[in-house]
């Protein structure tokens, strides 16, 4: 039987890599991807645990689910996330 842990994903609305706006997603460890989209402004973590993010208007842009089971989840500010999953 698979041994199961938990994980901690960061989901923030910033800068990536090559120097554009857009969405990263990071465990404490790895970059597990990036989204390129000037249009993405800010987040909000839904009781669910989902990722909701929203364009500069106000307007859901992109619903977010965490891979594994989610536990517990903080809004950190309304560009970043943290949510702990179980895989």
């Amino acid at each position: 039987m698979p041994v199961e842990h938990e994980v901690s994903i960061t989901v923030r609305v910033d800068t990536i890599r090559d120097g554009t706006h857009g969405i990263t997603l990071t465990t404490p460890d790895k970059l597990l991807g990036e989204l390129p989209d000037s249009r993405a402004a800010l987040l909000s973590l839904k009781d669910d645990l989902t990722v909701c993010i929203y364009g500069k208007g106000g307007d859901q842009h992109y619903l977010l689910a965490m891979p594994g089971t989610p536990i517990r989840g903080k809004q950190i500010s309304d560009t970043e996330a943290v949510i702990v999953v179980r895989l």
